[in-house]
């Protein structure tokens, strides 16, 4: 066979080197597709085989692993039910942590933009004018470490006064009446609830955050708060 014909062969197939990388391409175009689209990973490996199959990849008996990151929240309901690692399967969801501590007086669920916000009265957590935690409070806390652990998200704690001025042995304003309650609370979670530290940051903002205007007793107790602030939004 001459060196000419030779030649012309093997150009002739080279272009299933081309067309090889763009199958492969378009394989994982439709992948990553499919993957925003669901996160049913049942459905997801039916597909890739279904996929590789029909390419020919399967016939060297190998594939390419495909990995599902599940997500933490279901766009139809804002409390979505957390799957795989976090919570094992046949145990509550993060609907029925919820659930268990909206049972307890004081406390409010709620969202601030994609951050999922946990209020707890003041006056349940601690005696007037201390950052030291009541016993009473561990209840609640420990239902709060429950849905912490269901979440990969950062957690800022947050503390709260009312407008009335403070000046004690151990806090010389709000401000730091309330720094010292958000840190303890941070404290309790790592130390009693074994959540990571790196997870946590604690912040007091005193009386510059009311959610009511401190006109009555009332209005200053609903001040009186801690919040917990799953921190979906990083800019948050």
């Amino acid at each position: 066979m001459s060196r000419r014909r030779l030649k012309e062969e093997g150009n002739a197939s080279g272009w299933l080197t081309t067309f090889n990388d763009l199958v492969t391409l378009l394989m994982v175009f439709f992948v990553l597709l499919f993957t925003m689209a669901t996160t049913d990973v049942a459905k997801l490996k039916q597909f890739q085989f279904s996929v590789m199959k029909g390419l020919g990849v399967l016939d060297k008996g190998e594939g390419a692993p495909v990995g599902v990151i599940e997500s933490f929240g279901d766009k139809g309901s804002r409390m979505g039910r957390i799957k795989g690692k976090m919570i094992p399967e046949g145990e509550e969801s993060i609907e029925d942590y919820i659930e268990a501590l909206k049972s307890f007086e004081g406390t409010e669920v709620r969202f601030r933009g994609k951050d999922q916000v946990m209020t707890l009265d003041g006056r349940a957590l601690f005696e007037s004018g201390s950052a030291s935690i009541s016993p009473d409070a561990f209840p609640v806390l420990n239902e709060l470490t429950k849905i912490i652990k269901a979440r990969w998200c950062r957690v800022r704690v947050e503390g709260h006064t009312d407008n009335v001025p403070i000046f004690t042995e151990k806090f010389d304003s709000n401000w730091e009446l309330s720094a010292a309650r958000a840190v303890n609370i941070a404290r309790y979670f790592i130390q009693e609830g074994n959540i990571a530290p790196e997870r946590l940051s604690a912040v007091g903002y005193g009386e510059l955050r009311p959610i009511e205007p401190n006109d009555t007793p009332e209005q200053r107790a609903r001040n009186r708060r801690v919040e917990i602030v799953l921190v979906t939004n990083e800019e948050g």
